[in-house]
């Protein structure tokens, strides 16, 4: 009997021992919490924007050409030089100077030399010439200078929008780098382009700066804006792959991500208007995190 009690006691124990075992493994084994980070709304003034692509242009072009028919003696600038106005850029040999020099008939060295002097200040962008020995045609060009402090973003705007930029004494001019320049109107030329019907805008960085030409440039103009509003950042709005439903997941009893769904109002690249449902300023929304959370998931918070 004793022997038969031992038995029954050692297999309940080994039973015992198995369950408290597979346990710990499960509970060794269960998923950690979603990580998730938190913000609180504001109440603020939002402004939303248009964008439209813009290029940066040089207004200012002196196009140096030859005074006389000749050969090219001297080359005193490469291309990309910056050049003062009244510097000496070419010198041009008539063709006469050039017959006597081949006689070898002595003349002065100045003889049949005519000096070509740079009209404008600024830098060389086209270089038709570049080194000495050729022949030149009058009226041919021999190098473009551009006026580097003549510096326009030029837009092609929809009419629609024409009125809109005529009145923006500061818009926001985002480079390809996302560095960002602020620019005032300048001026709008009084046409239209027939087929794609935009007009052509021009606007002056507010703080100089040397800039590539034909730089393609993103410009943001201001549309509409609302003070004292409820915004969150655009990061903690979610959507469905069809983008016509929109929720945010707000933090409930410390650590209970709730799917809340909104209705959105004005928004710009990183902010949005929650129009409802109505927040409060104390609300704990998750801004990151929350992309492919179920409804009612608990997490936790960094």
């Amino acid at each position: 009997m004793n022997k038969t009690f031992h038995i029954v006691m050692i297999i309940v124990l080994v039973f015992i021992q198995s369950c408290k075992n597979k346990y710990t493994s499960t509970e060794s084994l269960a998923a950690p919490l979603p990580i998730v980070t938190v913000i609180h709304p504001v109440k603020g003034t939002l402004h939303e924007t248009e964008q439209i692509n813009g290029q940066v242009v040089y207004l200012n072009k002196t196009i140096m050409t030859a005074p006389i028919s000749g050969y090219v003696s001297h080359v005193n600038v490469k291309l990309g030089d910056v050049v003062k106005k009244g510097s000496r850029l070419f010198s041009i040999q008539t063709k006469e100077s050039k017959a006597l020099e081949n006689s070898h008939i002595e003349t002065s060295n100045q003889f049949g030399i005519i000096s070509i002097y740079a009209t404008a200040s600024g830098y060389i962008n086209t270089l038709d010439v570049t080194e000495s020995g050729v022949f030149i045609s009058e009226g041919n060009p021999l190098a473009t200078i551009v006026k580097s402090s003549d510096l326009a973003i030029q837009v092609n705007a929809p009419f629609q929008f024409s009125k809109l930029l005529n009145e923006s004494k500061n818009i926001n001019v985002e480079l390809s780098n996302q560095e960002t320049k602020s620019a005032s109107f300048y001026k709008a030329m009084p046409v239209v382009d027939p087929i794609s019907q935009t007009q052509q805008i021009l606007f002056k960085l507010n703080t100089y700066e040397l800039l590539p030409e034909n730089l393609n440039v993103l410009i943001k103009i201001p549309v509409k804006h609302k003070s004292d509003v409820m915004i969150i950042p655009k990061d903690a709005v979610l959507t469905n792959e069809t983008q016509d439903e929109f929720w945010i997941m707000t933090i409930t009893n410390d650590s209970l991500a709730v799917i809340v769904p909104i209705v959105k109002g004005l928004e710009n690249d990183h902010e949005v208007e929650i129009v409802k449902p109505i927040l409060k300023l104390t609300d704990k929304i998750i801004e990151k995190g929350g992309y492919g959370l179920p409804d009612s998931t608990k997490v936790k918070i960094n």
